[in-house]
């Protein structure tokens, strides 16, 4: 049996074509669910031992983030990840974060509800925060 370049090439391209399409399409299927849901994804986690010089971002961010958005960040029923690409710097900036923690946040990617302004949270904190999520983020492979 032989077959044509023509049929072979042919084969192939519909054979790439439908591999991209499925790539597409697991692809956003998984970003549907950031983007109209809350359910929690399972994260490849890295816990890496924190340096010293993120430490008290670590512990501020424990006592004042975490109960939303999770002890390394990768989120709660009540929060989302911040280890996703929605809060690489280049699409949230650090700025976003101060405000997010002194005013609060309208709901625009998640369906969790509006952030309510982080009680208690001072500009200092938030200095110490901020290094601490952009590193995680960092060890994760977010950006």
């Amino acid at each position: 049996m032989r077959i044509s370049m023509r049929n072979l090439l042919f084969t192939l391209i519909l054979s790439l074509l439908a591999l991209s399409f499925t790539a597409n399409a697991q692809q956003n299927a998984g970003m549907a669910g950031h983007q109209m849901g809350n359910s929690k994804e399972k994260l490849n986690l890295k816990t890496p031992r924190v340096p010293f010089k993120y430490g008290l971002g670590m512990n501020k961010f424990r006592s004042l983030c975490s109960g939303c958005h999770g002890k390394w960040g990768d989120g709660t029923e009540q929060g989302p990840p911040l280890l996703h690409a929605f809060y690489i710097p280049t699409h949230h900036s650090d700025d976003a974060f101060y405000r997010a923690a002194r005013e609060g946040v309208r709901a625009h990617h998640w369906t969790f509800g509006d952030m309510p302004k982080v009680e208690g949270a001072t500009r200092k904190d938030v200095d110490k925060i901020i290094p601490f999520i952009r590193w995680l983020q960092k060890e994760n492979g977010i950006y």
